[in-house]
């Protein structure tokens, strides 16, 4: 499952019976399922595009900066009652679009000059936004993780509050913590439906203070210290 910039979640790959293993999972899902928290109760799930690639056991699904997914792996496996190796290990790489890039409309854009952020704190931004619809304009932020087991532990979408006045717009970072742990994230500004092509933040500064390491320690080559 990957979270993706709209706040709607893509889910992929995987078995349709047995359970996580080399060898124990069978039926692979070929379907791709989008599920979108802001419709109604049963109506949430819908049904995108197939792929011909069976991807089971280590498979995993991250989100790109341009907002499409990269669909990989697959350990070797087969059904419970066939042969491991009935589906070898995968090194094809898939690429899914969402369909907010599939509608037609143009994407927005932004500059951001500040991207290490403090909690709390005031970031300016500027917005080009073709739809010119100010009032469909929102901000989201990605976790910037490390997928592994088909789990992203770090993953959360965060729609900070926000300001505009002309195509000039002011952020509210995250208060804490707690809503945001020190990090990296890809900022979006969406337009309506449609994403920009997203930008690397870093909120919280350096708490483990990688960036102060001495030089002259061959472990940590090449980072330069201080």
């Amino acid at each position: 499952m990957a979270g993706l910039p709209d706040g709607t979640y893509l889910i992929v790959n995987g078995a349709q019976h047995g359970v996580a293993g080399f060898g124990l999972g069978g039926d692979p899902n070929y379907n791709a399922v989008l599920y979108d928290p802001t419709q109604p109760l049963n109506s949430r799930m819908s049904i995108m595009a197939n792929t011909t690639v069976a991807r089971l056991y280590h498979s995993e699904a991250i989100v790109l900066v341009d907002g499409r997914v990269m669909i990989s792996g697959s350990d070797p496996t087969g059904d419970y009652d066939q042969p491991a190796g009935e589906w070898p290990e995968e090194y094809r790489v898939e690429v899914f679009t969402p369909p907010y890039l599939l509608n037609g409309l143009t994407r927005p854009s932004f500059t951001i000059a500040n991207t290490d952020w403090e909690y709390n704190e005031a970031i300016t931004v500027t917005v080009n936004i073709p739809s010119g619809n100010m009032a469909g304009v929102k901000f989201s932020m990605l976790g910037s993780v490390v997928s592994t087991h088909g789990n992203a532990m770090g993953q959360r979408t965060i729609f900070p509050a926000f300001t505009c006045a002309g195509n000039t717009c002011v952020i509210t970072t995250p208060p804490d913590a707690h809503r945001a742990p020190p990090g990296w994230f890809m900022l979006f500004v969406l337009d309506g439906p449609t994403p920009a092509v997203g930008k690397f933040i870093r909120i919280g500064k350096d708490p483990a203070n990688i960036g102060n390491w001495p030089e002259g320690i061959p472990a940590f080559a090449p980072l330069p210290g201080v």
